[in-house]
């Protein structure tokens, strides 16, 4: 069953209130711009919501936050597609459960995948909210660093307790994961494909899907990320579930930051996976330039956030428009 369906090409790109960090003071869509935007053709709204919003303690889970959301984009005739388990993780949350630095630092947007009791948690909280919204305009995601972008923070947080366990069992007592270390490295690739392949069985009963948007070009920024491992995850949701569909949430390809090899690597995953691309039109501007381009590349649609969230600009008549004519090279494309 795909979350989206044949005949829709736009994915809408929200930002939660709560998002605006520093410069970015995200324009939140009202009801009625969100109704505009169904009326050119966006069915779709894809909510990034914090967790610490979602479940501000351990024993409460604050159903309002989400409602509200899901409200807000039904009421546009819209459907939600939700990322779990979310960034900005509790206060709550007990610090044996993070990923930490070699410094001793922990990393208080990340939890260890190593830590058992962390990932049963987030077992639980997730199952917990995609039960708690059976209906079928709500589908979820799987996306847990920088908004899905990255497995792991690139500071290579890779020495809490279990980690470290786990990594001198198999290399030796004396044993330190080094970045860059064919050992350390294959040790930590086979941790995140491990992860990866874990999580998406609960999103592929629940819809069939998995939807994974890890970023090349981040990787190449540090391999701390994990991003390096895609391809093998592309493998493995093939080779674990035969009939899942795979959705390759790419935000960037044709802008300016992605050279020949980010966009070999993308067709590298199409071809591995056979999965659906969206591919990214930040803001209404680049529609324009990059709905043809994607149309003649064969990919599935475009994600976009319609305001400019840097200027906190709200919804214009030309941004409208340009998301309309954009839906309609679409269209034509596919009739």
């Amino acid at each position: 069953m795909k979350f989206m369906k044949d005949d829709e090409f736009l994915l809408l790109m929200v930002h939660a209130e709560d998002r605006a960090v520093g410069y970015e003071k995200w324009h939140i869509l009202t009801t009625e711009e969100r109704k505009r935007l169904y009326d050119v053709g966006i069915r779709t709204a894809h909510e990034q919501p914090p967790w610490n919003k979602v479940n501000p303690s351990r024993e409460y889970y604050d159903w309002g936050y989400l409602d509200n959301m899901i409200s807000r984009n039904r009421n546009a005739g819209l459907k939600s597609l939700i990322q779990l388990p979310g960034w900005r993780v509790p206060k709550w949350v007990p610090q044996e459960w993070k990923a930490r630095r070699k410094d001793g630092m922990y990393e208080d947007e990340a939890l260890s995948f190593w830590s058992v009791e962390a990932q049963e948690y987030i077992d639980d909280y997730i199952q917990t909210i995609m039960d708690h919204y059976p209906e079928e305009d709500v589908g979820f995601f799987f996306g847990e660093h920088q908004g899905g972008e990255g497995a792991y923070p690139p500071t290579w947080c890779v020495f809490d307790d279990n980690a470290l366990e786990d990594y001198k069992i198999i290399y030796g007592s004396s044993a330190v994961p080094e970045i860059g270390n064919p050992d350390s490295m294959s040790w930590f690739g086979d941790k995140v494909v491990q992860h990866y392949m874990y999580r998406a069985k609960s999103f592929y009963l629940r819809q069939g899907e998995a939807w994974n948007a890890q970023q090349r070009l981040m990787d190449k920024w540090s391999k701390a990320y994990g991003n390096f491992v895609q391809p093998d995850i592309m493998e493995s949701y093939k080779k674990h579930y035969p009939d899942i569909s795979v959705v390759l949430l790419q935000y960037t390809y044709f802008d300016d930051s992605h050279g020949d090899d980010e966009k070999n690597w993308v067709d590298n995953l199409i071809k591995i996976s056979n999965c659906e691309t969206i591919v990214e039109a930040m803001f209404c501007d680049g529609l324009p330039k990059t709905t043809p381009l994607a149309i003649a590349k064969g990919f599935r649609g475009q994600i976009v956030h319609p305001a400019n969230g840097f200027d906190n600009v709200s919804l214009s008549d030309d941004m409208v428009n340009k998301i309309r004519d954009s839906h309609n090279l679409w269209k034509a494309s596919r009739e």
